[in-house]
């Protein structure tokens, strides 16, 4: 068969050979014994999907096996096979592409050469029947390779059509091997293989497990990166490498992050999108600085988390967050089950809902590594959507998140932290005074946000008996620092989210007792903001109507909620007054802006109250003298007065059925 080498010029010389480093691995070391040895099956390399099984094989064993032997090793993938007629064919053409050089000849011109050849010399057609060379299932085509020099790889068994018969397979497999003398490695996840029982025990003469080296995938990932990118991870390489252990209880989770931390697919796809935000971090601030070596952590192990979770199919997406960014603090989430002072625990298994997926995420991700949450928007928009990275409000975003006061985290809530992610660390002798030191900020006022005062109020309390204080002191500092906060801050929609998201898991009577002062706060501070409020928009309403309907349009609906009542404050005998000031178009937007407010939403039922707001409009326009022919009154006629009176019925429909 010389003539079919010499046909396609692709033999290389010894002195040609690539001329590597090469890098044994126990996995080399049973392959090359497997090819020493005299065998009667295949040898199976086994992993989980993405892990870099193929990756290995050809990068790491194959140069191996061409330094060391005098074996071919090519390599087939079955990804999708439909037809088994085709592995054969894939083998040759392997096999031609392996010892082709400068060249990576493709199915169809190999065979076109074959064809074209045997055209031009007739006679071979008395030897060969090309066309059964070309098409068929291995006879003829298997005599054309060196049978004793040649290591064939089988990728993507499990992922073969089901349309091929596995005992055909089987077949192709033990002829290679009894009848040509070929070796035969097949690379597959051996848990998804079909009837892998079967399957293993008529053709498998033994089993490699494969475990990637994510030291050395990060190595290799890393290549093509620039050199103070490379710098970085190799300074914090150990941290990194610790992100990927999965160091949890739970059996079944911890099997599966493991396959996601030896996804190597997943790997590089972290690793480039951190590469970006990590570029934005280095050009404007000092990578040496404590604070920004923490950031960049905090990004990591976000862009890593959120990584695994984007590629697993009909999960996280850019619109569909699960709650990931409704962030219950600005530092963590702290673990209560190692605080639960309530003296029970409600084990009761919960379905998923977007709240438990969120939680869930915290503590695979975060609660494992004893690390904060911090939700990123512009690193998640650019993982889930592709969008470009924000500087300005990426780094604004960073700096708030740490509580960074001049350049530096805000020691209230770095020490906060320190008790949350590893109070343990502390020593005996200063333990006594960081619990005081904490109790002191809190006192002041100086921590950032109230889930904070609840986090502190869990240590303070849980710790009680190793400091010189009583609960109840501990309770009143809590408020007086708590009033303190309030004064500082604007209360927020945010704000009071985060406390009813929180407030159900601090259980102990004390921490209810704080809730319950923080509770009546709100109501105080949202009284007094509703009649500041009210005040505002009444001047609007009597100077400028278009102003007023603007504020309420749909795209505000992030600053102010549709469903709380506010014109029944309104003075009704302003709200007589000013309607003779309107002209047309103000008419027309108010008439828009009741539609959006009474009949659009399902909100209306909520705002009963203005109810007599629309009845103080009735009686402003009753005073105007509809009898003068203007546009306005044209459209308060035709327009206003109906939709006042359509809003009214349902009003009123929504106050009848009230209990």
């Amino acid at each position: 068969m010389n003539w079919l080498k010499s046909l396609f010029n692709r033999k290389k010389s010894k002195e040609n050979s690539r001329k590597i480093k090469v890098k044994m691995s126990s996995i080399s070391e049973a392959i090359l014994s497997h090819l020493k040895m005299k065998t009667s099956g295949a040898l199976l390399l086994t992993g989980d999907w993405g892990s870099g099984k193929t990756y290995h094989v050809k990068n790491t064993v194959f140069p191996v096996i061409e330094e060391k032997t005098d074996f071919i090793p090519i390599i087939v993938s079955l990804y999708g096979e439909t037809d088994k007629n085709n592995i054969a064919q894939k083998v040759l053409f392997s096999y031609f592409d392996k010892k082709g050089e400068n060249a990576n000849l493709s199915t169809g011109t190999i065979a076109k050469n074959i064809k074209s050849f045997t055209d031009a010399i007739p006679i071979i057609k008395k030897y060969i029947d090309v066309d059964k060379l070309i098409t068929g299932t291995g006879d003829n085509i298997f005599k054309l390779l060196p049978h004793n020099q040649l290591l064939i790889c089988f990728d993507d068994i499990e992922r073969m059509s089901k349309k091929i018969d596995i005992n055909d397979f089987l077949g192709i497999i033990n002829d290679l091997v009894e009848n040509n003398g070929c070796k035969v490695l097949l690379i597959a996840n051996e848990e998804q293989i079909d009837e892998g029982i079967s399957f293993k025990e008529k053709t498998i003469e033994k089993t490699i497990h494969f475990t990637p080296n994510i030291s050395e995938i990060l190595d290799d990932i890393l290549d093509n990166y620039e050199d103070s990118f490379k710098d970085y991870i190799a300074k914090n390489k150990d941290f990194l490498l610790g992100t990927l252990k999965a160091e949890i209880d739970n059996d079944k989770e911890k099997v599966e992050l493991r396959k996601s931390f030896s996804n190597i697919r997943t790997l590089k796809f972290a690793i480039e999108h951190f590469y970006y935000a990590f570029l934005i971090v280095k050009n404007k601030k000092e990578l040496n600085d404590e604070l920004t070596k923490k950031q960049l952590k905090s990004i990591w192990i976000f862009i890593l988390a959120i990584s695994i979770e984007f590629r697993k199919p009909k999960n996280i997406s850019f619109i569909e967050r699960k709650n990931l960014d409704k962030q219950t603090t600005s530092i963590s989430d702290i673990d209560f089950s190692q605080f639960d002072f309530s003296g029970t625990s409600d084990k009761k298994e919960v379905k998923e809902d977007e709240w438990s997926y969120s939680n869930n995420f915290k503590k695979l991700y975060y609660n494992r590594l004893s690390e904060s949450y911090i939700f990123y928007p512009e690193v998640y928009n650019l993982i889930t959507a592709g969008k470009s990275i924000n500087t300005e409000k990426y780094l604004k975003h960073l700096e708030l998140s740490f509580n960074v006061v001049e350049g530096k985290i805000n020691p209230s809530h770095e020490l906060l932290a320190r008790f949350m992610h590893g109070y343990w660390t502390f020593t005996n002798e200063e333990f006594k005074e960081k619990l005081e030191k904490l109790l002191n900020y809190s006192e002041k006022g100086e921590l950032g946000d109230l889930v904070s005062y609840l986090n502190a109020g869990v240590y303070l309390l849980g710790f009680v008996d190793l400091f010189e204080f009583t609960k109840e002191e501990i309770v009143i500092k809590l408020k007086e620092g708590l009033s303190v906060f309030f004064n500082k801050v604007q209360l927020s929609y945010l704000m009071k989210s985060q406390l009813n998201m929180v407030s159900g898991q601090f259980k102990e009577e004390n921490l209810q007792n704080v809730i319950a002062f923080i509770s009546e706060k709100i109501k105080e501070i949202e009284k007094e903001n509703d009649k500041k409020e009210a005040e505002r928009l009444e001047k609007l309403f009597e100077n400028d109507i278009e102003s007023l309907v603007k504020e309420f349009l749909p795209q505000h609906t992030d600053i102010r909620t549709p469903d709380k009542p506010i014109f029944h404050e309104f003075n009704a005998e302003l709200v007589k007054d000013s309607i003779p000031k309107w002209d047309a178009k103000g008419i027309m937007d108010f008439t828009s802006l009741l539609k959006i407010r009474y009949l659009d939403t399902g909100f209306s039922e909520r705002l009963t109250d203005e109810l007599s707001f629309l009845e103080a409009i009735e009686s402003g326009i009753a005073n105007i003298d509809m009898n003068e022919k203007v546009l306005s009154n044209n459209i308060m006629q035709s327009q206003l007065i109906p939709r006042i009176n359509e809003c009214k019925t349902r009003l009123t429909e929504y106050k009848n059925a009230l209990p």
